[in-house]
């Protein structure tokens, strides 16, 4: 593996926008990387799951503005050693017990995370070693308009600071998996 750069970075265009649109949710299986029919090219994944084995996923609709992804870099020169830390906040409003179970379960397991944003990038959160449910809770304000929901916090420590998805387009899966036809989604 090299350490060097071979190309550098252009300024980009004033287009986009922040912010997270969906996040689905799947049971941590395997690494990807050997999960059923999985591809990727310069850590884009081209295909993931098969017809023997699709890749499950739970979808979790968000409201604007209401979730955050980043992967921090962790390096330290004394060790030789580097990772990404990557953290998913989001918040779901209008709790129920359903939601306080779904809380319990997933911070018991080690999920897999895909993030949708904004741009309709598909980001890949603990693709390696799954994510853990580092902070989260229940909770209603004093006030008749102070939020009432459940704020769940994801943390995954990766060899890479992510991996991304073929974005969508015309193919045959559900959308934003149009291009993987063995991915399930149920709500």
């Amino acid at each position: 593996m090299s350490c060097d750069i071979s190309t550098g970075r252009a300024v980009s265009c004033k287009d986009a926008t922040g912010g997270i649109l969906t996040v689905f949710i799947s049971n941590y299986v395997s690494p990807l990387d050997q999960y059923a029919d999985f591809a990727q090219t310069d850590n884009v994944i081209s295909a993931l799951g098969s017809a023997a084995t699709p890749y499950v996923v739970y979808k979790f609709e968000l409201r604007r503005e209401m979730a955050s992804f980043s992967s921090a870099v962790q390096s330290s020169p004394e060790n030789g050693t580097t990772f990404f830390e990557q953290t998913l906040t989001m918040n779901l409003n209008k709790f129920s017990q359903v939601d306080a179970d779904k809380l319990r379960v997933l911070a018991y397991g080690r999920p897999q995370i895909i993030v949708q944003d904004n741009q309709d990038n598909l980001i890949v959160m603990g693709a390696e070693n799954g994510c853990d449910v580092t902070g989260g809770q229940v909770t209603t304000g004093q006030m008749f308009g102070d939020r009432n929901g459940l704020e769940m916090t994801f943390t995954a420590r990766e060899s890479l600071a992510f991996y991304t998805m073929t974005p969508p387009s015309t193919g045959a899966g559900a959308y934003p998996f149009t291009e993987f036809t063995h991915i399930t989604v149920n709500s």
